[in-house]
């Protein structure tokens, strides 16, 4: 019998249905006919509404607040005073409580401590203490020691987490970050949309758009690709000409017959048919830039943190990708993209995607490794095993 009916997810980075993991788990628990609130603070990222799924967003002003009281102040006290508050006027109770990376686990500890609620933790982002302080690690290594199960990507990301968050290893979960199922086709394409010629082959650039995904360097290989190849450009959000001139870029200036800009946003993250369709290539390039923890040794140790080469080879995408680790080896060993050691590589990289087997070995690395289907069962036994033991 399902014991567990309600369930607080609570996650600020406020982009949830743009996790492949978090947007799984969710569905997950309504298949389980699980009701789902969603605390999240309201930015550019959509939050589509969902039957038996209740968004409470916060705004802006008060996402300032918690940001200064959990990230600047660092103090329990207040932090504590933060949670109660939401807790008394907002939250209604609950059978278990999702804390999402290091806020999210702050405030499920809390709300654990207050409510007696059981509560995992999800990571996807890496604090260090050498990039922090042990001030800013303390409240999170205090909530972790009540998290009943925690999750993460990978082995290598597990032993940094385990030792920065003071984390039980006997409660460790292992799930890639990747949606679910196979992926669908679309006939409408963006390429199309876009004006791309339908005799180019298209390498796709998405995501962040920034420093340390390295788009000024993979924009600026363009000129030297072969004539037979164009690169798309597509924020998450849909902000990619904003993001671009927050890079210092002149807009103007970028548009050419081998460079295309989309401003389309992405509603769902497992649903990147439209995005993807009549793509040959997708590009993953990740540089530790060090300028906040977050871009830092969270970057350094990727492992299978990367929503963007799981959904590639989901889509039988094959990735040029610089060395990051993990996925820069598993792709050597298994042959679903290849490794750059500067992106001007790019440019005599793209013709060696010349058969199938490429895209072939794409889909069934994703299949056989990353598929949450693979983890459905493992995950929702261990959300039920916490309410039965707790």
């Amino acid at each position: 019998m399902n014991s567990i009916k309600r369930v607080l997810l609570i996650h600020t980075d406020g982009n949830t249905f743009n996790n492949p993991t978090l947007k799984c788990v969710v569905d997950l628990l309504l298949e389980h006919q699980v009701n789902v609130t969603i605390r999240y603070p309201q930015n550019f990222a959509l939050m589509p509404k969902m039957q038996g799924v209740l968004l409470l967003p916060f705004g802006k002003v008060y996402a300032k607040l918690k940001n200064v009281i959990f990230n600047k102040l660092c103090w329990g006290c207040i932090s504590w005073l933060s949670v109660w508050f939401e807790n008394t006027f907002i939250y209604d109770n609950y059978d278990l409580i999702i804390g999402v990376d290091r806020q999210g686990l702050i405030e499920a500890g809390f709300l654990n401590r207050m409510t007696s609620t059981p509560f995992v933790y999800f990571s996807f982002e890496i604090m260090f203490e050498s990039e922090t302080s042990a001030r800013y690690k303390f409240s999170e290594r205090q909530a972790a020691k009540y998290a009943k199960q925690w999750f993460v990507q990978d082995e290598l990301r597990a032993t940094h987490l385990q030792k920065e968050n003071g984390l039980n290893p006997a409660k460790k979960t292992i799930v890639p970050l990747a949606s679910s199922g196979s992926a669908e086709t679309s006939t409408n394409r963006l390429r199309d949309r876009l004006g791309v010629s339908p005799e180019k082959k298209v390498a796709i650039a998405m995501g962040s758009i920034s420093n340390w995904s390295m788009a000024y360097e993979i924009i600026s290989s363009v000129t030297n690709w072969p004539d037979d190849w164009v690169l798309v450009v597509h924020d998450r959000y849909g902000r990619t000409e904003i993001e671009l001139e927050r890079l210092g870029y002149d807009v103007g200036e970028i548009f050419s017959e081998k460079i295309y800009l989309s401003n389309q946003s992405t509603i769902l993250v497992d649903d990147m048919a439209e995005i993807l369709a009549g793509v040959s290539a997708g590009l993953a390039f990740y540089r530790p830039d060090y300028c906040c923890p977050y871009t830092g040794k969270n970057l350094e140790y990727l492992g299978l943190a990367s929503g963007k080469i799981s959904t590639f080879l989901r889509y039988g995408i094959p990735v040029i990708m610089n060395e990051i680790g993990s996925y820069s080896d598993l792709a050597k060993e298994f042959g679903f993209g290849l490794v750059a050691e500067e992106a001007a590589d790019i440019a005599h990289l793209l013709p060696l995607f010349i058969d199938s087997s490429w895209s072939n070995n794409a889909n069934r690395y994703y299949k056989v490794y990353l598929d949450f289907e693979n983890y459905k069962h493992l995950v929702w036994g261990k959300l039920l095993d916490v309410k039965k033991t707790y």
